[in-house]
């Protein structure tokens, strides 16, 4: 389980967590979603330590964050990011590594297992993940789909407790978005933690358990998928769903002979960028 107490976050003034408190339970799948800006991939950044934070507390398990520099008991931030993985919207793949090279870096290099065991245990992920064919390929003679799923094998390849997802979606056409919904619908089905960022709805609709809204560093509202994406209580969430207008003023336009005003249709700006 993954505990979020307080959480704040600040860049250069600027508040980009304010006061998160979540709960990430074991074998959930939760959806993080909101306009752009809100906090959304600086919290998952935040989750296994890759992000410094300025306030509050984030437990996994026994091992806590805290504050500023990341601390967990000196030695035992490498052990909670093997307990928490990450797959990074860009993938960053070794370019100079084959697909198979990549999935056993981490398990020769921070695991410690043997090249033999290693391999074997590369190979079976990258068969899980439906690229057993690819073992040999190079990063540039994958397609970004393919470069996706070897970045999940990879994750997996350290045996997490949970998996961090940044925007899993935003490079893939709706055909494979279909079939990453399979891959990560087995993975929660194997019991594995998903908390993913995503602009994409029906990835939310079809695998979560819970969807989180965040806007401004803070969390809207959090329910059910079908709760919050279809009967959200709040205005800015209707608005980012396209459920909702905010509107100024109403101005007269020109009736064309209809006799009837037009009022422009408006949604929140977004903040600046997460």
């Amino acid at each position: 389980m993954i505990e979020v107490k307080d959480l704040c976050k600040r860049y250069d003034g600027r508040t980009v967590l304010d006061g998160i408190d979540a709960t990430f339970q074991t074998g959930e799948v939760v959806a993080l979603v909101g306009p752009s800006g809100g906090g959304k991939s600086t919290l998952l950044r935040c989750l296994n330590g890759l992000e410094p934070f300025d306030g509050g507390s984030i437990r996994i398990g026994n091992d806590v964050l805290e504050p500023g520099r990341v601390r967990a008991g000196g030695g035992r931030v490498c052990e909670l990011r093997r307990r928490v993985g990450f797959v990074f919207q860009q993938w960053h793949l070794f370019a100079h590594r084959t697909a198979l090279g990549n999935v056993i870096e981490a398990p020769i290099h921070v695991r410690g297992l043997g090249v033999k065991d290693a391999t074997e245990l590369g190979r079976a992920l990258l068969d899980k993940v439906g690229l057993s064919h690819r073992e040999g390929a190079y990063p540039f003679e994958l397609s970004g789909g393919e470069q996706q799923r070897v970045a999940i094998a990879r994750a997996l390849a350290m045996e997490p407790e949970a998996l961090l997802l940044d925007e899993p979606t935003s490079a893939l056409d709706p055909e494979r978005v279909g079939s990453l919904v399979s891959l990560l619908a087995r993975l929660r089905d194997d019991g594995l933690t998903l908390v993913a960022v995503t602009h994409e709805m029906r990835f939310a609709r079809e695998l979560a358990s819970r969807v989180l809204v965040l806007h401004g560093g803070r969390i809207l509202e959090e329910g059910p998928p079908d709760q919050v994406l279809d009967q959200p209580r709040h205005e800015r969430t209707r608005a980012f769903l396209g459920l909702g207008q905010v509107s100024p003023p109403s101005r007269v336009v020109p009736s064309l002979g209809l006799g009837r005003t037009g009022v422009a249709p408006v949604f929140p700006a977004a903040s600046a960028g997460e």
